[in-house]
């Protein structure tokens, strides 16, 4: 009588079952790995040299080492931004001017600066070919971002040391620092503000450099990420993360030998010129532009809402507790 192959195969069939749940089935030990949370980030226009940072904690995995993925939306206006995130279409902001979350608290939205990253102004005062100085630029075009924003408070800080008043200029509001620098190329204007590394490339097509917007308002911070309130006191531990991450990318950033892999991250976010990116990490090293830590200093944004209810932006200052989520920041003077 031959052997019954159907025993056989019925016992090979069991342990090959069993070898397979052996291997598939991790000890009871063995550690789990935590799901990574999903964000919603909203980013200005295009990848920018502000958002150094940001890009640099995507990059190295510091949001991944801690549990954090963000799901990013392009979105082309400041003011659109904090909209998106007052209706809680995005949970935060990757970057953005200050004066748009001042004025949306102010009007009541559940808005929260959720950390400083732009400490100083890196705007430089750029003038036409003709123009040698600021004094020039009397009588001309000059475009600002806006007629109540950030753009204006750093204008009539430098302006103030001239003894030029608005009257003394024809100024055009447009928006983008991109746009207002084709603007300047075109002959359209005769001066402006750019951020790195347009300010390094106007120069370099003949324009004028005029000064660098903070030594006439070292006082003022100029960015921040922002966050949902809501979102933040749901997720409060999420929130956290990613501020250590940020931390952990702005030591990184400002690391000597990490020099050019910063430079690279960046011109492969920005398609730019990477002699150009180069002077601008220089740049804002040199200016200590990032925030080192995620505390929130009340005199620097007090002193920008004095500015904004100057310039009746703002109609009253508003405490700055009211611009933070409780126990995620520290609050220092």
């Amino acid at each position: 009588m031959g052997p019954d192959y159907r025993k056989i195969w019925k016992r090979s069939a069991a342990a090959c079952l069993m070898a397979f749940a052996i291997v598939a089935t991790p000890p009871a030990s063995a550690p789990t790995v935590a799901a990574e949370k999903v964000v919603v980030t909203g980013v200005l226009g295009s990848w920018t040299s502000g958002l150094w940072p940001f890009l640099i904690a995507r990059k190295k995995g510091l949001f991944s080492r801690h549990n954090i993925r963000h799901d990013i939306v392009f979105v082309p206006t400041a003011p659109g931004l904090v909209q998106q995130l007052t209706a809680g279409s995005i949970d935060m902001v990757a970057l953005n001017g200050l004066a748009e979350p001042l004025h949306a608290v102010e009007k009541g939205a559940p808005v929260a600066i959720m950390r400083i990253m732009g400490q100083t102004s890196n705007y430089v005062m750029i003038g036409g070919k003709s123009i040698k100085s600021l004094a020039d630029l009397k009588g001309k075009k000059v475009a600002l971002g806006g007629l109540r924003d950030i753009n204006k408070i750093y204008f009539d800080r430098v302006m103030a040391h001239t003894g030029l008043k608005d009257s003394d200029f024809d100024i055009i509001v447009i928006g983008a620092t991109g746009a207002r620098f084709a603007a300047l190329q075109s002959g359209s204007i005769d001066g402006t503000m750019l951020v790195p590394p347009f300010n390094f490339t106007a120069v370099k097509n003949g324009f004028n450099s005029l000064g660098l917007v903070r030594d006439y308002a070292p006082d003022l911070p100029q960015t921040g990420m922002q966050a949902s309130q809501r979102w933040a006191k749901a997720n409060m531990s999420d929130a956290k993360e990613i501020n250590i991450a940020i931390d952990e990318a702005v030591a990184w950033f400002y690391d000597d030998k990490n020099r050019q892999e910063a430079i690279d991250i960046l011109v492969e976010a920005s398609k730019g010129d990477p002699k150009e990116i180069g002077e601008s990490y220089d740049f804002l090293r040199s200016i200590e532009f990032f925030a080192r830590t995620s505390v929130i200093h009340t005199k620097p944004l007090e002193n920008m809402m004095r500015d904004m209810v100057a310039i009746k932006d703002m109609s009253k200052m508003i405490p700055v507790s009211s611009l933070v989520v409780p126990g995620l920041n520290e609050i220092a003077d």
